[in-house]
């Protein structure tokens, strides 16, 4: 019998779109997390007339290339780009000539280890979750749903958390690219395919994929607030009519006074 139709069509239906959202999820999270195409700036060199350096980060790895402008032609000619790994230091690209103030730049080196560090967390979050999915799935299709439900409960709030902490991610590294846009010796900046393939898979199928995970299993902790808010609910119109009721009963012997 099939993990997908095992048991109840509903909650075989629910571990199926785990499985499939998961994968949509992790892959997203692991490409994009490994990619230093994520935020770009360009930074003039006052030291060298004509000359610029293009950087691009990750939240694990950077690069770097410098670029020459023929002044006769206004043609481009860059150097082959330099791959590095994360640094803390890695902020002191953006000084250029020592126009940023040590307070801005410490600034700046904060948010950008801020999101650099919680993207990388987001990373684990999903690799443990999308291993958890999968054992749980194993478990399930061999004892037919009976056992696996705690593992799914426990990928549903670690899921949880990265959709939390991908908002933050994304939103430290649009902090950190705006603060680096307006320095002095910054000439463009730019959103590139890492950020934005981070921010609809990290948050957006992310949080498709742990409502997935608290659909299928058996203690979920929606349908518990759910059936909570009913039964509050319920409760509530029960003591209003039972009141009224009460109110609209004639007392007895009323009708022979």
């Amino acid at each position: 019998m099939g993990f997908c139709d095992c048991c109840d069509p509903k909650r075989g239906a629910g571990k199926c779109l785990v499985i499939f959202f998961t994968i949509f999820f992790g892959l997203g999270v692991i490409i994009s997390t490994s990619s230093p195409n994520w935020i770009a700036f360009a930074v003039d060199d006052v030291t060298q007339a004509q000359t610029s350096l293009e950087v691009e980060w990750g939240p694990f790895y950077g690069q770097h290339r410098t670029c020459t402008v023929n002044p006769d032609d206004a043609s481009k000619k860059c150097g082959k780009w330099v791959l590095k790994s994360v640094d803390l230091s890695d902020c002191e690209a953006v000084q250029g000539s020592n126009s940023i103030p040590a307070d801005d730049l410490k600034t700046l080196c904060n948010k950008i280890s801020t999101w650099r560090s919680t993207g990388i967390i987001c990373l684990i979050l999903v690799l443990v979750g999308g291993g958890l999915v999968f054992a749980a799935s194993c478990c399930q299709m061999v004892t037919c749903g009976c056992c696996g439900n705690s593992l799914t409960c426990i990928t549903n709030v670690l899921f949880g958390i990265e959709v939390i902490l991908s908002i933050v991610t994304w939103s430290f590294a649009i902090s950190s690219l705006k603060f680096i846009g307006s320095g002095p010796s910054v000439t463009s900046t730019e959103y590139q395919w890492g950020f934005w393939l981070f921010l609809v898979s990290g948050t957006i199928v992310g949080a498709l994929a742990t409502w997935m995970a608290d659909w299928a299993a058996e203690d979920s902790c929606l349908r518990g607030i759910w059936q909570c808010a009913i039964a509050i609910i319920t409760c509530r119109t029960c003591r209003k009519n039972s009141n009224d009721d009460e109110r609209g009963e004639p007392l007895i012997g009323d009708g022979s006074a």
